[in-house]
């Protein structure tokens, strides 16, 4: 299974490809453990809804995916805490 929560709830890693039928536990577990982090080291594919689940809940990063990747270029950035820059706008 691609979300496997840790047995503390403090974590989950989601592996491989994360489908959208893994969109819903892994919004479940994100609601059930505020606070909790999340591992996308291993993560090679995120659906869209699995992508929203973690957009909604903006939960710490255990690990990031993998910096050379298209999550890692274009999805890490707007997992992070940090603000986006604003196009147009100062900084």
């Amino acid at each position: 299974m691609p979300v496997l929560p840790d047995h503390d709830g403090g974590a989950v890693r989601l592996t491989g490809v994360v489908t959208v039928e893994e969109a819903e536990p892994l919004a479940a577990w994100l609601r059930a453990n505020p606070g909790g982090a999340v591992d996308l080291s291993a993560c090679g594919h995120l659906h869209t809804a699995a992508l929203q689940a973690l957009l909604a809940a903006r939960p710490p990063l255990a690990a990031p995916p993998p910096a050379d990747g298209f999550l890692g270029r274009w999805v890490l950035p707007w997992l992070s805490h940090d603000p986006l820059p604003v196009p147009g706008g100062t900084s």
